[in-house]
């Protein structure tokens, strides 16, 4: 899992608990959108784009989480994308950090 950036933008992290980082960076996969998805992706794209902004991600980031997040699901809601970003990062990073 990347580290956080205490310089990101504006100086504040976000409120959702994430890693600004690319799904390959948390070691998930995306594959490319069919295009019967391409408008639902866009329209929640935009949703959720503030919060991933202001949590520090990028557009290609945010571009990037939205195509992974529909290659698992038709449709969605900004706090399931959110809940799920979350997930998906905290499955990597349990992986690379040694239990106490």
């Amino acid at each position: 899992m990347a580290p956080s950036d205490p310089n990101r933008p504006g100086g504040q992290s976000g409120d959702d608990g994430l890693v600004p980082e690319s799904p390959s960076e948390a070691g998930v996969s995306v594959p490319r959108v069919p295009i019967e998805k391409v408008e639902s992706e866009r329209m929640l794209e935009n949703e959720v784009r503030a919060r991933l902004e202001h949590d520090g991600f990028s557009d290609d980031q945010i571009l990037r989480w939205l195509e992974a997040y529909f290659a698992d699901h038709d449709e969605g809601e900004a706090d399931e994308v959110v809940a799920w970003i979350r997930d998906r990062e905290a499955r990597e990073g349990s992986t690379e950090r040694p239990s106490d």
